[in-house]
């Protein structure tokens, strides 16, 4: 599996763009999926919607190339979005074979589905 991460910093977020970078490479590296792409979203972003973030249209480029196969965050929560948005997300990429992973919640599906969390995962970093 081929990985493409999301990380985004946000005013009042509980965790800073460091610890969500090294909580996604920690979940890579126990998974053994190769990152082939970090996408950032500076602070102050998150009022937007999603797909004007920035790095958004660099993610549905590389998942209309085929670049990946799954999109890793650190959990929904972390894309700061509503749910009418998060599906639309979740849906474009499934257009394209695209998964996407929580590293705290397993994979995130249409419905608000989760499954296969890591077992044990500790996200202390």
């Amino acid at each position: 599996m081929r990985a493409i991460c999301f990380i985004q910093e946000v005013k009042s977020g509980d965790l800073t763009m460091r610890q969500q970078i090294l909580i996604c490479r920690k979940a890579l590296r126990k998974l053994r999926w190769p990152c082939v792409q970090e996408v950032y979203a500076q602070a102050g972003t998150e009022d937007q919607p999603l797909s004007l973030r920035p790095g958004m249209a660099d993610l549905l480029r590389a998942a209309a190339d085929g670049e990946a196969d799954v999109l890793i965050v650190v959990d929904a929560e972390h894309l700061h979005c509503g749910r009418p948005e998060l599906e639309g997300l979740i849906a474009s990429l499934l257009c394209y074979g695209i998964h996407t992973f929580g590293v705290k919640c397993g994979w995130i599906e249409p419905g608000g589905r989760h499954w296969m969390a890591l077992p044990n995962y500790d996200s202390e970093v």
